[in-house]
């Protein structure tokens, strides 16, 4: 009998100079910084016995770096696409958080970080909401599944956006918001039969 579900480690990648400055990145093609590739090497040691069969990874240089690094060993094929992106935060992208704070007020930055429903359809001017970004994600994991039903393992290299908003959509998913520090790995479950994804636990 053919397993109907695919089991997903999905992890942020490692810190960049905009992170440890506070900056907002969205799409902006950052690399990673020495710390980011130090990090990357703990989540190689995290993977050491998860054996995944392939890497779907954000096409933005931090998250291919960070996958590069964390599954080296592994003899996995990777596909890159702009789907598993972060967020396009618009207007916003480049500034600090301090900057988005003097111009556009606290309680933005508070609904941005929000994990509740009723704040999904929030985004910065001339931005991407929060949703289309989770839909976007989701729909791709989805689709590839679909057309590569061999794959019972499949790690994803993406964005802390990415990763805290697909983990809060699962079933079962955390009542509090999960920490999302750089190269942080968490194990959720697609069920082909029901559609829908599960969360299992943070590694």
């Amino acid at each position: 009998m053919m397993n109907h579900k695919v089991e997903l480690f999905i992890f942020r990648h490692g810190e960049t100079d905009w992170n440890a400055q506070r900056k907002f990145q969205g799409h902006t093609d950052i690399p990673l910084n020495e710390k980011g590739k130090f990090q990357a090497e703990e989540l190689y040691q995290k993977f050491s016995t998860l054996k995944p069969q392939v890497c779907l990874s954000s096409d933005l240089v931090r998250a291919v770096e960070t996958a590069k690094i964390g599954l080296r060993n592994h003899e996995i094929s990777y596909v890159y696409s702009p789907a598993l992106r972060e967020t396009f935060l618009g207007d916003v992208e480049g500034l600090s958080q301090i900057e988005i704070t003097e111009k556009y007020g606290e309680e933005v930055l508070t609904r941005w970080r929000s994990i509740e429903e009723k704040d999904l359809t929030m985004s910065f001017p001339n931005g991407e909401t929060k949703l289309d970004h989770l839909i976007r994600v989701q729909n791709f994991i989805r689709n590839f599944i679909e057309l590569n039903s061999h794959f019972s393992k499949v790690a994803i290299s993406s964005h802390g956006g990415a990763v805290v908003r697909l983990v809060h959509s699962c079933i079962n998913a955390p009542k509090e918001a999960i920490g999302i520090p750089n190269c942080c790995l968490y194990h959720l479950e697609f069920d082909k039969n029901e559609n829908q994804f599960s969360f299992i636990k943070q590694l």
